[in-house]
């Protein structure tokens, strides 16, 4: 068992086991210990969640001779642990394009580069972050948008039950969220809990 490592290891994984070595020995070939500090860990998809489990900062890489579901399924884990993933096909046709993983944020690197992998591990890392950072974005705006429509509903509901306006509704919202130095969506969902309960 391959032991977790301080540092950012690069993950391979084939579905055959001759190009996770032939991808080993090219990234090992083509870095000097130098540039590069990472440990290359090679294994078979039954240990690919294991792995990424034991090696957080890892960048995994697959190659796969065919876009399959397993690999919808490696794409859509790493996007979960936010692991950098390179995909290699070794062959991609037109009957099969459809059946790549959504573009979830990984690389998709034609298998003719596939002897030059150091620009595309940094590209990776580049790629999974502009993603998580995207998709902290979409979960901030929606998250907002939700806030916004509990407040809405309890304005709709003081003003229904008040039968106030919109302004004076609003006005009542956000000075019993200053008095009770809450937010103004908390203030909203305890109105409208009170309010349901009244009804």
């Amino acid at each position: 068992m391959t032991k977790p490592t301080s540092k950012s290891p690069i993950i391979i994984c084939s579905d055959k086991r001759d190009e996770q070595t032939r991808l080993a020995d090219s990234l090992s070939n083509n870095t000097s210990q130098d540039q590069i500090n990472d440990d290359t860990i090679t294994c078979q998809l039954a240990q690919l969640e294991q792995q990424i489990q034991l090696n957080p900062n890892a960048t995994v890489i697959v190659s796969w001779q065919h876009a399959t579901a397993e690999l919808r399924l490696i794409a859509d884990f790493c996007r979960h642990k936010l692991i950098p993933l390179i995909i290699i096909l070794r062959h991609l046709s037109v009957n099969n394009i459809n059946k790549l993983p959504d573009n979830s944020g990984y690389v998709l690197v034609p298998s003719h580069d596939a002897n030059a992998l150091k620009p595309w591990l940094e590209h990776a890392k580049q790629v999974r972050q502009k993603w998580a950072q995207m998709e902290s974005e979409i979960m901030t705006l929606t998250l907002k948008i939700e806030e916004r429509k509990v407040v809405e509903r309890a304005k709709g509901l003081l003003m229904k039950v008040h039968n106030v306006d919109e302004d004076h509704a609003y006005k009542a919202l956000r000075n019993s969220a200053m008095q009770s130095s809450q937010t103004l969506t908390q203030v909203a969902k305890n109105l409208i809990s009170t309010l349901e309960l009244l009804a």
